[in-house]
């Protein structure tokens, strides 16, 4: 939704559920034992990860994949169309099945014993979620006449926003390259929401005020969102004015 308190408008789209359950096999609910936070030391390709309440791995959750494909890239161990460089990921990189896997936490460290793994398949779903993702955002933005770049204040809602890390976002070219600041998790909205309601029924008016000044768009209709959607599909976007402050060998 983009907007103010004059005027809204908004579509649908997908966010953090297509990245837990949808993207990868090992993706889960960011709940006990999800790797909700992956980071990388570029020179040594060393991985540093951390679950939530601090038990062994059992699967990773949106954040967390958000992390791992920003510390893929920056690290040089996935080029800009989301492929694997073998000589950069060196040991880490198995083949099951036909597929190539980025093993992140080896079957003794993770509490089913099995290898927590993302495959080319998995990373290639990730391109095409977070595409889809910023296009959503080019797209209504460019329906008021405004640019990403003027958004003062970008709220992102759900568990997946209260975890997800912008700089890592941005990253992968999921979210504008706007300042850190510019972010605000509001954590779960819709629950506060239902919550508040609960608590004063005379914010029924207000929600039939809001609702009447949404305007919404329907995106798979919209030509302007498929043309969009192609330039999206590289790691950050095929313009990469639009996230100068992306730095990454890949990128040479």
């Amino acid at each position: 939704m983009l907007g103010n308190k004059n005027w809204l408008v908004a579509c649908a789209g997908a966010a953090g559920p297509a990245l837990e359950g949808g993207v990868t096999k090992m993706g889960m609910m960011a709940g006990p034992g999800a790797i909700d936070r992956v980071s990388v030391n570029p020179e040594t390709g060393l991985f540093s990860i951390h679950t939530i309440e601090n038990l062994p791995p059992r699967g990773i959750c949106g954040s967390g994949v958000i992390d791992l494909a920003a510390a893929l890239f920056v690290s040089g161990m996935i080029d800009i169309r989301g492929k694997f460089v073998p000589e950069a990921c060196k040991g880490r990189l198995r083949e099951k099945d036909g597929l190539k896997h980025f093993v992140l936490v080896p079957a003794d460290a993770s509490e089913q014993g099995n290898d927590l793994s993302i495959s080319q398949a998995d990373i290639d779903s990730l391109i095409r979620s977070k595409a889809a993702m910023y296009t959503i955002l080019e797209t209504i933005s460019s329906y008021v006449g405004i640019s990403l770049s003027e958004l003062s204040t970008f709220y992102v809602a759900g568990t997946f926003g209260s975890l997800i890390n912008p700089r890592s976002a941005i990253t992968i070219g999921m979210m504008p390259d706007l300042p850190e600041g510019t972010y605000r998790s509001i954590g779960n909205s819709s629950l506060e929401g239902a919550s508040m309601i609960l608590k004063d029924c005379r914010l029924m008016d207000e929600i039939d005020a809001i609702r009447n000044s949404i305007t919404y768009i329907e995106l798979n209709v919209n030509q302007d969102f498929m043309n969009r959607f192609s330039a999206a599909r590289f790691i950050p976007h095929t313009n990469l004015l639009l996230f100068p402050s992306v730095d990454s060998v890949a990128l040479v």
